[in-house]
């Protein structure tokens, strides 16, 4: 990374000679990204004089104090900054879409799905939504989940054991509990439910429709595949004509750029970081997070490069 000349203090600006001025302008043109333009923008004068100036040496007693002053309020401004050193919650457009929507089927008693590729932020959103929200239930679903499974973890939501039986008995006494309760379920992973048909979807949908307990399906492209086309011999048209969908489709690079801008990163590692959070195909907003993480660590509570972007984006791939 370029040394970076400090000149905070307004008296050792005004001492600074046309050399080191223009140290300072290609600077913060070259590694912080800021163009001519925008200089001159804020000084008052053309791009080409900032240009001329900086490449050809070509000044004036007016500009060389028009480009003091500007360099004074950039790196006053610049130490003013609090830089974070750790991961947050992300609080995106989308995050709070989801949260909502949740809300949303909570409060009208529905049936709703969230679809989006992986990395979106669907299961860090619901979980905050259960966190922050009494009788909300999240539920992880794995594809070795048998009806059984599934039936048991509500039961035990609603403070009863289901007793021995035919699934449809277990499901009638499930259906008489939930009636008495103010719970809701959110189902994470959803697609897993479909092994070899598309039973526990049908189940589900009797539930809600006894009871009108909230559920909420959250999964991928492959949910709404299946919930659309149903297993080929079975649909569920049913179910589907009752849903709420809500479809995620990423976090836009205007976003990401504004949530860079709490962290310490040069103008080329944003635009890497940036690249691989608007990838929805391949981890998006998931996989940035992960490397801004590894990026914070390299960095040290300094500044992150463009080469700490790529060794953390390799370190990743390696695992």
């Amino acid at each position: 990374m370029n040394t970076v000349l400090k000149l905070q203090p307004e008296s050792d600006i005004f001492n600074a000679n046309k050399e080191e001025i223009i140290e300072q302008i290609k600077r913060i043109k070259e590694v912080e990204g800021i163009p001519f333009s925008e200089i001159a923008e804020q000084i008052g004068v053309s791009r080409s004089l900032v240009s001329q100036f900086v490449n050809h040496g070509k000044t004036s007693d007016e500009l060389e104090k028009k480009l003091r002053s500007f360099l004074t309020g950039y790196y006053k401004a610049s130490e003013a900054v609090e830089y974070s050193q750790e991961i947050q919650l992300f609080p995106t457009t989308e995050f709070k879409g989801i949260l909502g929507f949740c809300e949303d089927m909570r409060m009208r008693r529905k049936m709703g799905v969230i679809i989006g590729y992986p990395g979106t932020g669907k299961t860090t959103a619901v979980k905050e939504y259960v966190e922050r929200t009494p009788g909300a239930v999240y539920i992880e679903a794995f594809s070795s989940m048998r009806m059984k499974d599934l039936l048991e973890i509500m039961a035990e939501e609603c403070g009863i054991e289901l007793k021995r039986g035919s699934n449809y008995k277990r499901i009638q006494q499930l259906i008489r509990a939930l009636k008495n309760k103010k719970l809701m379920f959110i189902i994470d992973e959803a697609e897993y439910l479909k092994k070899w048909d598309v039973d526990k979807f049908e189940i589900l949908r009797k539930i809600w429709d006894n009871t009108k307990v909230p559920i909420i399906l959250c999964g991928t492209h492959e949910l709404e595949d299946i919930l659309t086309r149903g297993n080929g011999k079975d649909n569920l048209a049913q179910l589907y004509r009752r849903k709420y969908m809500m479809k995620l489709i990423g976090i836009k690079e205007k976003e990401v750029r504004s949530l860079l801008k709490q962290y310490k990163v040069t103008k080329e590692a944003e635009n890497l970081l940036v690249a691989l959070a608007i990838d929805v195909k391949h981890g998006g907003l998931g996989n940035f997070i992960e490397i801004l993480e590894l990026c914070l660590e390299s960095a040290e509570d300094g500044e992150i490069t463009r080469d700490i972007v790529k060794d953390a984006k390799n370190y990743k791939l390696l695992y």
